[in-house]
Formats: C-alpha cells, structure tokens, sequence
C-alpha cells in the first residue's frame, strides 16, 4: 500500500479521534454540578479510567497517525516546493511531539493524584492547578503550532494545483483561526470570547479538512492506480 494512501487513512483517522474526544468530553463525560477546582478534580478521579481511555484516542493515536500524515504530504508535495514542504515537514512532526509530551504528562498525573487525593486533597488540588497549566500550554491552549503546518500546506497546495482549490482555502481559514489562539494570552484580550471562537473554528475545523484531505488522498491514489494499468493493445 502506498504512502499516499496510508496518509489518506491516517487523515481520516486524525477526524475521528477529533469527534470521539468532542462526544467523549462534552457528551459522555457531563461535568455538570462540579464547577470548583476542587470538585472538579474529584471528578477527573472518580472517572481516571475513562479519561485514560479518552488520552490515549485524542492524544496518541491521533500523534501516531500524524507521523504517518505529515510523511504522505511530504512525499506528495515535495516536488512542488521542496523547501518550504522541508519546513512544514519539521512543523508537523514539532505537533506530534507536543502532543504526545501534553498526552503523556496527563496519563501520567492521573495515579498521582488519585493518590494525593485520598491522602491530601489540598495538595491534588496544587498539583493539578500546575499539570492543567502545563498540559494546556502544550496541549491546546495556544494552536501555533498546527496552524503554521496546515496553512503551509495549503500554500504548497494551491501553488502546485494539488487536490481541490476549496481545500486548501478552508485550510488558511482554519489556520488563520489557530494562529489568532496565540493573542489569547495579552491581558487586555484574555477575557474576550472571540478566541473561543477560533479555538473551535479550529478544532471543530480541522474535522472537516482532515477528512476533505484523506479523502482527496485516497481518490488520487485509486485514480493512480487505475492509470497504472496496462491497457491491451487494439488491432
């Protein structure tokens, strides 16, 4: 099986493990009523092996998956800008790594706080107010990172003619959304709800060009294949 082709499953996987966290953690996990830091974490707790369950879909599968796509679209768009695909290329693989660190540090928190808890709730509480900081600086807080690899790759894209035009322009869209996360952080901006918005422009987002782009992927690949095939000869 082709690159292209696993990058094409790898794409439309990185879709799912964005709608299994979005049913897990805003439908099967309903927080209602623990709305203290405190009650909060003794929810986390009470629910370790779900969120376990829910890290390992959101975190790791979707970094493994990555790897395999950030590979297929070098390989496919590399001829079309060699250097600035090297780039993304490096971007990309920059993403799995925060991810996979904010994935590992959260599996990792859980049995410690659970024991910290049963022991020293005041304590669980600290530790945790410095894990959810951390998890989300690497995690989600700030989108930069995969903003600068989708809109590279939608420039490629457009540059070269590869895949639909409507593709790569919805990719800059939910890009531009990600980069913005960044300004979440000045203090006369931290409370507007404007980066709520392109937090999920980009999440809910990358749903959609994660599968348009698997899809793509996949349709090149059967045509290639199709093309490959040797016609006989007519008398």
């Amino acid at each position: 099986m082709s690159i292209q082709k696993w990058g094409g499953i790898a794409a439309i996987t990185e879709a799912c493990t964005y709608l299994f966290g979005f049913v897990l953690f805003f439908g099967v996990l309903d927080a209602t009523g623990y709305d203290t830091p405190a009650r909060y974490l003794s929810f986390v707790i009470e629910n370790r092996d779900t969120f376990f369950v829910g890290y390992l879909v959101i975190g790791l599968l979707f970094s493994f998956a990555l790897i395999v796509l950030v590979q297929a679209v070098y390989q496919t768009f590399k001829h079309i800008a060699p250097d600035l695909m090297r780039f993304s290329a490096v971007v990309g693989y920059l993403w799995v790594g925060i991810v996979l660190a904010s994935s590992m540090i959260f599996l990792t928190s859980l049995a410690a706080l659970a024991e910290y808890h049963a022991t020293d709730p005041e304590q669980a509480l600290a530790i945790n107010r410095a894990i959810t900081i951390v998890v989300d600086a690497l995690g989600g807080g700030i989108e930069l990172v995969g903003a600068i690899w989708v809109i590279a790759i939608s420039y490629v894209g457009l540059k070269g003619k590869v895949y639909s035009a409507l593709l790569h322009y919805w990719g800059y869209l939910v890009g531009l959304a990600g980069v913005l996360t960044l300004f979440s952080g000045l203090s006369f901006l931290a409370t507007n709800p404007f980066f709520e918005i392109t937090t999920a422009i980009f999440g809910l987002g990358q749903i959609v060009w994660f599968i348009a782009l698997g899809i793509s992927m996949l349709r090149q690949t059967q045509t290639q294949a199709v093309e490959s095939v040797p016609t006989k000869a007519t008398a």
